[in-house]
């Protein structure tokens, strides 16, 4: 948790993860992501680890990103009560902490992020009910487990969205 790393996956387009690795398992890492245009820590992300296909420390004073973390104070933390040793267990300690979660099917849907609060489970799939860019409840959107690459929690749009989206009653799971 102190080194600040950067992260390329092999999906096409994906771009790069920067933050600090607050958690990891066997298949998946947690983040405790790093926004570059603020250099401030912004929420959650967790990837596979199968599609990491580079990355970076920067644990050395002659990279800026390293003397900048170091200047501002950032101090990573570890989401309390999350679980990464499979996605079902993420999904549902995700849900049972933050109002929303952002899923990315980047291998099925790369340009697609599909953000909402988990409403049901099966072995292969879930359910989560839906919010679009506008806060507007979409109806029920269901996924594989297999298609899923990178879950993002606890940042600063997901709780706009939370905080302005209209009420709506909560499902058991």
């Amino acid at each position: 948790m102190r080194h600040l790393f950067q992260v390329k996956r092999r999906l096409k387009d994906a771009g790069t993860i920067t933050g600090f690795i607050v958690d990891f398992s066997d298949s998946l890492v947690l983040f405790h992501t790093l926004d570059m245009d603020t250099f401030h820590l912004n929420g959650y992300s967790v990837i596979r680890k199968e599609d990491i296909s580079h990355y970076r420390v920067f644990r050395k004073a002659e990279y800026w990103q390293f003397r900048a973390a170091r200047h501002f104070h950032l101090k990573p933390a570890p989401p309390a009560g999350i679980s990464v040793t499979s996605l079902p267990a993420l999904l549902n300690s995700v849900a049972d902490h933050f109002p929303l979660i952002a899923i990315h099917p980047e291998k099925t849907k790369p340009d697609a992020c599909f953000i909402g609060s988990l409403t049901s489970m099966t072995e292969r799939t879930f359910t989560i009910e839906d919010l679009d860019c506008n806060a507007e409840w979409t109806g029920p959107r269901r996924m594989r487990f297999g298609d899923v690459t990178k879950i993002e929690f606890g940042g600063g749009y997901e709780g706009a969205l939370a905080v302005t989206a209209p009420r709506r009653v909560k499902t058991q799971r």
